[in-house]
């Protein structure tokens, strides 16, 4: 089997298109300064979205090869964070929904406004009453005999945060009840509407009020309500699972259809999961870049005679290269499934499960590293110059986008520990944490434990029971995950520096849960301080790869710009400043 260079196992995609978006989205031209507002740094984000669409060309392309919708993630999370909300919308959802969900007529009219961004697009499903629980949402699609007419039933029924405040053109995904002819509801459907016009001037029918001040991310988060929109009749985003008569009446193609309606529905969701798993990811690796590299250069005088580097101080060390592991296993656990994602059945229940579990595993740990670098540089970690702060933001936000992080790690570790219920429990013995394959055997064996203990919680339908597994849920879900990575890297164990990772990976693992491996006799005592002493040589030996791991990331020092990379602190900062004074 042939070796992949490291690189190519943290960059996912064609290096070509890495490089055109560090490029795109460096622009000095769309540099985010203090003088602007809050309303300016949202009007130069949409200028920057047609920038950005202009240089890369048909949205749609870009929404349905997967591999460049991630690396736009990636990059635009790492190099101009106010895009985030604007992509998501724009390619994921909007054209990637428009793309894959309707006949190519249906979508012509919509889609070539997206292309070149005339339109900026987005999708509206959560509300104040369901919040992202989407299968329960209120608003409703009234057939009239010739198409569709939206409505918001009551005040808790209303659209709640979409990105529509800016008064730009409009293209919207709408997720509403479909209310047939016979007034039946079928259940939850894609609808599309141009919800403001060429002016920005709101639709006939549609109400929006732009939501105040965010802190943490620059966004137009609007509330939106329906009195009686107008949708055209090929607005419907069926994916030919039905047809409706002139009478209203639905009708499902076949007996798997009606169940494959819902996922279909949200299968942009599942791509957007998993691309805000991967831009989490990208800022992860960003941070920590700027961190150890910031590290590596900062003297830290001790005494009159012992200066050593920061890096080389236990709390700075052994935080940030747990973490670097941590990052670097999710990266490639990550890049494993966006490649099956480019290939598979988006709505398939268990590519729905995997991508769900994956968010859980990823994003958490991402905001995580983030805010520990962010805290490890000091005070040059609170500058936007320096780019970590700004990453806390995108964090936050798509921790709670595309359904909350914990809610979705919950239901595909119920559904995970369902599956496993009925796989043997591995024999019980004391493990060797010096032998990577029983450090292996300890991940398997947490994983199985977990669902095997809460069989007697998933098989009782009583809410009491269904809340009280959701911890047992959580923790089944990030054991598998973990297994899963471990694997992975053992996979590409040829590179020192992914070995040095697996290492310090499965021993960080067990060290967080040896109180778990003692009280089921999978480790005693003695093991668990040989896994502390492992632990230890294994961030040593990851110190020593790092300059390669930290090379393979792909960042350019130049266009990060960030003053902390510099060899020199306080002529960098000069120069920083003189530039803000000159914009």
């Amino acid at each position: 089997m042939a070796r992949t260079a490291l690189a190519e196992l943290i960059r996912h995609g064609n290096p070509e298109i890495h490089e055109q978006l560090q490029e795109i989205l460096s622009n000095p031209d769309f540099a985010v300064t203090e003088q602007q507002s809050q309303e300016q740094r949202r009007l130069n984000a949409y200028d920057q979205l047609r920038y950005l669409v202009g240089k890369l060309g048909s949205s749609k392309t870009i929404a349905t090869d997967l591999p460049s919708l991630f690396a736009v993630f990636d990059w635009s999370a790492v190099l101009a964070t106010d895009l985030i909300p604007l992509i998501s919308g724009h390619y994921n959802l909007a054209s990637g929904s428009l793309a894959t969900l309707t006949d190519s007529d249906s979508a012509a009219p919509y889609l070539q406004d997206l292309d070149d961004a005339s339109s900026v697009g987005v999708m509206l499903l959560t509300e104040y009453g369901c919040g992202s629980n989407i299968g329960f949402m209120e608003t409703t699609a009234t057939w009239d005999g010739d198409g569709f007419v939206l409505n918001t039933p009551h005040p808790r029924a209303r659209k709640f945060m979409p990105s529509v405040g800016i008064p730009v053109s409009r293209v919207c995904v709408i997720g509403a009840r479909y209310i047939d002819g016979a007034g039946v509801d079928q259940g939850v459907h894609l609808f599309t509407a141009r919800l403001r016009d060429a002016n920005g001037d709101p639709a006939p029918g549609v109400t929006i009020t732009q939501l105040d001040h965010q802190p943490l991310v620059i966004m137009d988060n609007s509330i939106i309500s329906f009195d009686n929109l107008r949708v055209e009749r090929s607005a419907w985003l069926s994916n030919d699972l039905a047809t409706i008569d002139d009478n209203g009446v639905l009708t499902w193609r076949d007996e798997k259809s009606q169940k494959r309606a819902f996922p279909s529905a949200i299968s942009q969701l599942t791509v957007g999961r998993m691309a805000l798993s991967s831009c989490l990811n990208a800022t992860a690796r960003s941070a920590l870049y700027v961190a150890l590299s910031y590290a590596n250069k900062r003297v830290v005088p001790m005494t009159a005679v012992d200066r050593p580097l920061m890096l080389d101080l236990p709390h700075v060390r052994d935080t940030l290269l747990t973490d670097l592991a941590g990052t670097v296993a999710r990266t490639v656990y990550g890049n494993e499934i966006k490649t099956f994602l480019a290939g598979g059945d988006l709505t398939d229940r268990d590519t729905v499960v995997t991508v769900m579990l994956a968010k859980y595993f990823i994003q958490p740990h991402a905001l995580q590293t983030v805010t520990h670098s962010r805290i490890k540089m000091g005070a040059q970690g609170m500058f936007s110059a320096n780019r970590v702060a700004d990453y806390l933001g995108v964090c936050h936000a798509a921790i709670t986008g595309e359904g909350d992080c914990h809610v979705l790690g919950s239901v595909g570790g119920r559904v995970l520990a369902k599956q496993l219920g009925a796989t043997p429990l591995p024999e019980l013995r004391l493990h060797d944490p010096a032998d990577p394959q029983d450090r292996a055997r300890l991940l398997d064996a947490r994983t199985l434990t977990i669902a095997h203990e809460a069989q007697p919680q998933l098989n009782n339908p009583a809410l009491a029971d269904r809340l009280a597994v959701i911890p047992a849920a959580l923790d089944v879900a990030g054991a598998y995950c973990a297994a899963e990575a471990l694997g992975m890297l053992d996979k590409h164990a040829e590179h020192a520096e992914i070995a040095a990772v697996r290492d310090v990976f499965a021993l960080h693992y067990l060290d967080e849960h040896a109180t778990w491996y003692l009280t089921h006799g999978l480790l005693d005592i003695a093991a668990v301080k040989t896994v502390q002493q492992l632990l230890g040589q294994a961030i040593d030996d990851l110190a020593a790869n790092l300059p390669a791991l930290l090379d393979a990331f792909g960042f350019d020092d130049e266009i990060l710009g960030a003053p902390v990379l510099s060899d020199d602190l306080v002529a960098a900062w000069d120069s920083h400043v003189e530039q803000v004074r000159r914009r």
